[in-house]
């Protein structure tokens, strides 16, 4: 009784803390930058509605309002028809309006990478290719804890393999050299599904043969790392069968037959690759072979099944996230890490903070283009993910904040009304015709704008209410 009040304490003191941040690092660049531009600012606001508390400095009141859904900053002379005002918005350069309105999203990005900066000075930078899986941490009332796994074991061997589906060394002449695999190239999904270890290589080739005796090849897909782990393409493949595939393959004799039927070397067991089999062993029991304490220990869990989203694709090829049953044993798995100076876990923090910029950025596009199925979630969905972090630790909420951040850093930019890229094109449009837009047409443009996004927003909150009633996740 104790610890569920513990726990979901903590998820309502992670939601605040992460959306919190959010909001106002995001007010605060507007309100920073209006500053030092020289522009009266009547009000810094967190939230909307009546307000609770409030203190005025100056000429500016700082306020915490009733509704907690944002927040903002109200400029001199910035609304629609509004009355001319000394030091107001418009009495400045369009281009000074425009910086202040990006300044949000630059202090979103800058929270971003505040979090991963955080996460690499407690935990130290992943390790690639990383050797180890770590148990950070164990669940109670699960599966791991009745099969009497322990926080700081590491695992080394699953169902008796060793290996997973990264490519150390590929040897010349061999299937793997000829198909065009390379070292550092992860097989990492077949027929739609994500897999991570040579057994489910092995299962999927042996189901394209039961349903066609004669299939020679398999299309895969393919991650291409740098020596350095960074993603440089993903790729498909058709990948050769080989001719001695066994009818029934046998995961403790996958790793080794794989490695010589290709002509390759696999690296270790990894994070993805491990979570990827425990999450499809839903009800069946998985041997986990674990190091403790410089000895070998071997038990036997049963996950239990979950709901949760899981990446795949759709029939028209789109990359989508349904929900759907997986396999949990309860436990925290950690890769490999070093530890970092602050010097170095700031350049990580900063790099990391563009990378998941980008990566939204690339996800709208491929949204836009129809590579990637229609989906987000709204504050409701966002709270429960928040939440659900919480249990496994303060680390993992601090991703969750800086994904966040990065998110609304994007979204804020769409040229669409009520957000901040819809007015920036609004002074864009009135800088080159050298006048304000006419007022009605801002205020209805505004509107309409302002309906849509509300409308997304009561669809988006329906169906992250509906998830969590159905499946408990959003």
């Amino acid at each position: 009784m104790f610890e569920s009040i513990v726990t979901t304490t903590n998820g309502i003191i992670a939601v605040v803390i992460v959306l919190g941040a959010c909001i106002f690092f995001h007010e605060l660049g507007h309100f920073t930058l209006a500053k030092i531009m020289g522009m009266r600012v009547h009000e810094f606001a967190i939230g909307f509605g009546r307000r609770l508390v409030g203190v005025r400095r100056g000429e500016t009141e700082y306020r915490v309002n009733l509704i907690p859904l944002g927040g903002y900053v109200r400029i001199a002379g910035m609304e629609p028809g509004a009355p001319p005002e000394e030091r107001g918005f418009y009495r400045f350069p369009r281009w000074a309006g425009g910086t202040v309105l990006l300044a949000g999203s630059f202090m979103n990005v800058v929270l971003a990478a505040l979090a991963f900066i955080a996460i690499s000075i407690a935990t130290g930078v992943p390790v690639f290719p990383g050797h180890r899986v770590n148990i950070r941490k164990v669940m109670p009332n699960t599966p791991a804890q009745a099969a009497g796994l322990q926080a700081g074991d590491q695992v080394v061997a699953i169902d008796g393999m060793t290996d997973s589906l990264l490519i150390e060394q590929v040897n010349p002449g061999g299937l793997a050299d000829e198909a065009g695999l390379r070292r550092y190239d992860q097989i990492y999904r077949v027929n739609g599904q994500e897999i991570g270890v040579p057994y489910q290589l092995l299962e999927a080739m042996a189901q394209a043969r039961k349903h066609d005796p004669e299939a020679r090849t398999l299309e895969v897909g393919v991650g291409r790392f740098t020596d350095e782990g960074v993603l440089e393409s993903i790729d498909t493949m058709d990948l050769p069968i080989p001719a001695d595939l066994p009818q029934e393959p046998v995961p403790a004799r996958s790793d080794e037959f794989l490695a010589r039927g290709y002509g390759v070397v696999f690296e270790p067991l990894g994070h993805d690759s491990a979570l990827s089999y425990i999450s499809e062993r839903a009800g069946k029991p998985i041997k986990l072979t674990v190091l403790r304490d410089g000895r070998s220990v071997t038990t036997t869990v049963v996950p239990e099944a979950e709901w949760a989203r899981v990446a795949e694709e759709d029939e028209q090829g789109r990359l989508t996230t349904p929900v759907r049953s997986v396999g949990r044993i309860g436990v925290v798995l950690a890769g490999e890490t070093r530890p970092v100076s602050v010097g170095e876990a700031t350049k990580y923090g900063a790099i990391s903070s563009v990378t998941a910029v980008y990566t939204v950025v690339e996800g709208l596009r491929k949204m836009i283009s129809g590579e990637i199925a229609p989906q987000g979630s709204g504050p409701i969905g966002i709270a429960a993910l928040t939440a659900e972090r919480a249990r496994i630790g303060w680390t993992s909420v601090a991703f969750i904040g800086g994904i966040i951040s990065a998110n609304l850093a994007v979204i804020n930019l769409l040229p669409i009304p009520p957000f901040d890229g819809f007015r920036i094109v609004l002074l864009g449009i009135e800088a080159v015709m050298r006048r304000r837009v006419n007022e009605r047409v801002e205020v209805g443009v505004t509107i309409a704008g302002a309906a849509l996004v509300l409308g997304l927003f009561l669809l988006i909150t329906f169906r992250d209410i509906f998830n969590l009633v159905v499946y408990q996740t959003p």
